[in-house]
């Protein structure tokens, strides 16, 4: 397993495409010490390259060779320890990459001075000042049982939530009194999102996420058909949830509800869920006797008709408009006037070509930076960016993005790529 910390060419290395076949010993040293930097980076990118010669490298003057010997796995971990400090942000990049990846599949049997070097490495790159390095490691780090949880907790409460997320939704190195600390510290709207997904939510877990009031966090542990949820915590959420109209359909299709919250919910939600609450409980003859009886006194009361949000979906209304060619920045900004939160959803999903959860989880992530880039992916104005980000995003004024010289995007093309594929890639 560790071949690559000393460089020790153990069993057959892969080749690099198009790199030929490596020199003799004599003539790669002639190349390090006098070749091109072509030369050289080609030379750095052998797999099987004496170790001497890749750790020669690693203090190489081209950014473009000590790119290459960073993501060289026959690289000694000694060089990556020093590629680790790189002032070049892609030497970092690529040995995030390498290092994410080797470093999980590190066993017990292996030496333990070893292992700890590889740690050292992970640490300084988990501590990187550039959130996409930090991300990468996150990313790749976020199954890991074998690391020490320390590193885990610190990308877990991460400002960034590029880098929090992975973790805080994957890492089974978080217990249950680490969540709960988590979300007591105060963590964004993406990151709460994140922990309400995990397969292993308890009901101490969930009860500190509803009680931060986090309408989409809320919604998220509703369909998360084996959060533990419990009947206080389901009594906080009913109070609740007549305000918020995508909670309902959820709610409905859970497995757990509790009389009383079936019963409570029946008192406003549409008629087709109401149908479906009916069928889900049939079994339970005096629950669906006291769910028929409030159908008349909904009608009578006249919030109860056909005409609900589900018998025209918000995704056909937009698909009209698309075929009509009125789906644009007018159309989006009446959507925002009007708080027609599924309409403004689904049209930037066909403007943006991501997917309906994609922009859902950018528009609730908390982040303007993610609202911005979304805007850009579809099409639409700085100007626009900034409505959605405080009307949509419900982001406090001084957590805005605001437009650069002459109302244009503050951020670079690269930057926007980056936040859409951090939700997406």
């Amino acid at each position: 397993m560790l071949d690559w910390v000393f460089g020790k060419i153990v069993k057959k290395k892969r080749k690099k495409p198009g790199i030929g076949t490596k020199p003799a010993y004599e003539e790669a040293r002639g190349i390090a010490d006098t070749g091109t930097v072509e030369e050289r980076t080609k030379l750095a990118a052998h797999e099987d390259l004496e170790p001497e010669i890749l750790y020669y490298f690693a203090t190489d003057e081209a950014p473009e060779v000590r790119r290459e010997v960073a993501q060289n796995v026959g690289t000694p971990l000694q060089a990556d320890s020093i590629l680790a400090r790189d002032t070049d942000a892609q030497v970092r990049y690529e040995l995030a990459r390498k290092i994410g990846r080797m470093v999980p599949g590190l066993g017990r049997d292996e030496n333990r001075q070893l292992v700890d070097m590889a740690i050292e490495v992970l640490e300084i790159l988990a501590r990187d000042e550039l959130p996409r390095v930090r991300a990468i490691i996150s990313e790749e780090l976020k199954s890991a049982t074998n690391i020490p949880k320390s590193i885990i907790q610190h990308l877990a409460e991460d400002l960034e939530d590029i880098v929090s997320v992975p973790v805080l939704e994957y890492s089974p190195l978080l217990n249950e009194q680490d969540l709960k600390q988590i979300v007591a510290r105060g963590v964004h709207s993406l990151a709460l999102g994140a922990i309400a997904r995990r397969p292993d939510l308890t009901e101490p877990v969930v009860e500190v996420i509803v009680a931060e009031d986090d309408a989409d966090a809320v919604r998220i542990v509703l369909e998360n058909k084996v959060a533990k949820i419990s009947e206080q915590t389901y009594d906080h959420i009913s109070e609740k949830a007549k305000d918020h109209a995508d909670w309902h359909s959820a709610m409905v299709f859970r497995d757990d509800l509790p009389v009383r919250t079936i019963l409570r919910i029946a008192s406003f939600v549409n008629a087709a869920l109401m149908e479906a609450l009916v069928k889900r409980n049939t079994e339970q003859e005096s629950v669906v006797d006291e769910l028929r009886k409030t159908v008349p006194e909904r009608i009578e009361r006249g919030d109860l008709v056909e005409g609900d949000d589900d018998y025209v979906p918000a995704s056909e209304r937009v698909k009209e408009d698309a075929a009509a060619g009125i789906l644009d920045e007018e159309r989006l900004s009446q959507a925002v006037a009007g708080a027609e939160h599924a309409y403004i959803r689904h049209g930037l999903a066909e403007l943006s070509g991501l997917t309906h959860e994609t922009v859902s989880k950018m528009l609730s992530a908390g982040s303007a930076k993610a609202i911005t880039a979304l805007a850009w992916r579809a099409g639409l104005s700085m100007s626009f960016a900034e409505e959605m980000q405080s009307k949509v995003g419900r982001l406090k004024p001084d957590q805005l993005v605001h437009a650069g010289a002459g109302g244009g995007y503050p951020l670079t093309d690269e930057d926007m790529d980056w936040y859409l594929e951090s939700f997406f890639g």
